[in-house]
């Protein structure tokens, strides 16, 4: 952002919802892992889909911060696109 450009109250509206939508996916984060030791207990192996899931996850909640901390003028998913890991 340049030094003379203040920020819209539009932004202030996508951050808010960026940082809703950052909890949720902490909350999605937890049961992953909760799934993810569970089945490395039981097979000695975690579950690949689950690893490449958490994997974009991970990006897609680097994305909210770096939004929401001025870092990106790129949206995050859903208006932008979902991460590849």
């Amino acid at each position: 952002m340049q030094d003379s450009q203040k920020p819209s109250l539009v932004r202030l509206v996508y951050m808010i919802l960026f940082s809703i939508i950052g909890r949720f996916v902490s909350v999605v984060v937890f049961f992953a892992a909760i799934f993810q030791f569970v089945y490395a207990w039981i097979y000695d192996a975690p579950n690949e889909k689950v690893l490449k899931f958490t994997g974009e996850l991970a990006e897609f909640a680097k994305e909210i911060v770096s939004y929401i901390g001025f870092n990106t003028e790129e949206k995050p998913w859903p208006l932008g696109e979902w991460p590849k890991n």
